[in-house]
């Protein structure tokens, strides 16, 4: 039943990368029709001000932002936590008074004793932003190249930098979905997660392309599926346990970043990008 799957109806697998991607369309185009945004950006790369407080314990961050939300506005607040301490961190404009936010946090009984403030302004905060999309983009394309390069064929290059591009797509619509925010740490996760990527698409299409034995197309792909996953899943393994340990937040929100980009990347590796290699490996005559 499998092996005449794979031979005959394999096609219809790409159903499920496809229905994804617009779906993850349709996240990131409802965002900008609400927010004039298609994603969250922290004020990293928006500007702002940003208060963190670090305490003992756990603070009722529900109560906090309703209080400062009757005499600030806009103003965010979201916890995170490292090892034996919680932080409380509260995202406003860069026009708020810090100082009066503190007062009003120890009106209402929260020790501000061990606080730290970080201020961007809105054009640094451009800057950054140009910067970061820059980046990426540079990265596509050094990536494409050198894909073009090793394979010099058009149709399984494309399908390597097809499945970056959805694994990156993808990924930003689920951040929206989870509430995650793009920082500067984020784009350094989705950075690594194109390397990610390309790395187990070429692993697959070298499999497939430039290996001379004499295995089947179904033995080489089966092959190339288990090496793929266990060096997916030994990453969603260490990622996991990062996210886990909260040591830092940024490298809590790297880990979380990667994890959701990991679990799609299996999707458009082996349900993409493998359909659309073995579909160019039969019309080429390679089977």
């Amino acid at each position: 039943m499998t092996e005449k799957f794979l031979d005959e109806n394999y096609k219809l697998l790409l159903v499920v990368p496809i229905a994804v991607l617009l779906f993850s369309v349709g996240v990131l185009l409802n965002s900008y029709n609400q927010d004039g945004e298609m994603f969250l950006r922290s004020i990293e790369l928006k500007g702002g001000t940003s208060i963190t407080i670090n305490t003992n314990n756990r603070l009722d961050i529900d109560m906090i932002e309703l209080s400062l939300k009757e005499k600030f506005t806009p103003i965010k607040v979201r916890e995170v936590r490292s090892l034996g301490s919680y932080g409380t961190i509260i995202e406003t404009s860069s026009e708020a008074d810090s100082e009066q936010i503190l007062l009003e946090l120890s009106k209402i009984g929260i020790d501000t004793t061990d606080n730290s403030i970080e201020f961007i302004g809105p054009s640094l905060g451009a800057t950054f932003w140009i910067q970061a999309q820059l980046a990426i983009i540079l990265a596509l394309i050094f990536m494409g190249i050198i894909v073009f390069v090793i394979f010099r064929t058009f149709v399984p290059s494309l399908a390597v930098i097809m499945s970056a591009l959805f694994d990156i797509v993808a990924t930003l619509a689920f951040m929206q979905v989870f509430g995650i925010e793009l920082s500067l740490a984020g784009l350094a996760a989705i950075l690594m997660l194109i390397g990610y990527s390309v790395d187990t698409d070429i692993m697959l299409t070298t499999r497939l392309l430039k290996e001379s034995d004499e295995k089947t197309l179904n033995a080489k792909m089966r092959r190339a599926l288990k090496t793929g996953l266990t060096m997916t899943i030994t990453s969603i393994g260490a990622m996991s346990a990062l996210f886990l340990s909260s040591i830092s937040p940024v490298l809590s929100q790297i880990a979380m970043v990667l994890l959701i980009g990991l679990v799609l990347d299996i999707m458009n590796t082996w349900l993409m990008n493998s359909v659309i290699l073995k579909w160019y490996c039969e019309k080429r005559g390679l089977v």
